[in-house]
């Protein structure tokens, strides 16, 4: 009988430790995909939209903060988005405000503007908004142009909260 107990004891210690270990991976595992497209250009600067789809392929359900998305330019930070700008689809908000994501499921398309300003845009360099102003053009030939896209979140699990950094390149 005493045999018995420490097996049940072992069995419960393994599924939560084993439970824990799969909501601490979830915070490392999430995968943020995002596109853009050039929208408008103006005597402001040029309007992005930025579209990103947050996955999550662990078994745990994960909430996560609203994304900040940093635009640069070769090294060049030009723009950050507004965190009031940000659509997201109702079935992946939670009650609390923070974009839910459900066991091997995807948030589905959120969107959101940013504005790049003309100063910065000169900053980088006038090739730059030449080439911007280029790709709007219908039968625009033009190589796509690479932006760093720099996502800034915090990713919250049962377990605890973790910070969410990550730089990829996107073209538009």
């Amino acid at each position: 009988m005493k045999i018995l107990k420490y097996i049940v004891g072992a069995g419960i210690v393994f599924m939560g430790g084993r439970y824990l270990y799969q909501l601490h991976r979830a915070g490392k595992k999430v995968v943020v995909s995002v596109g853009g497209r050039v929208d408008k250009v103006a005597l402001e600067g040029v309007v992005v939209v930025m579209n990103y789809n947050i996955k999550n392929p662990t078994n745990s359900s994960i909430e996560m903060s609203t994304p900040l998305i940093s635009l640069a330019y070769d090294g060049t930070v030009l723009a950050s988005s507004s965190m009031a700008l940000v659509e997201v689809p109702e079935d992946a908000r939670s009650k609390n405000g923070r974009i839910l994501i459900r066991p091997f499921k995807e948030t589905g398309t959120i969107t959101t503007s940013i504005l790049l300003p003309t100063l910065s845009l000169l900053g980088a360099g006038a090739k730059l908004l030449t080439r911007l102003k280029d790709r709007l053009l219908p039968d625009s030939e033009e190589t796509p142009i690479e932006f760093e896209v720099v996502t800034t979140s915090t990713v919250f699990t049962k377990v605890g909260s973790f910070p969410y950094d990550e730089t990829i390149k996107m073209e538009v």
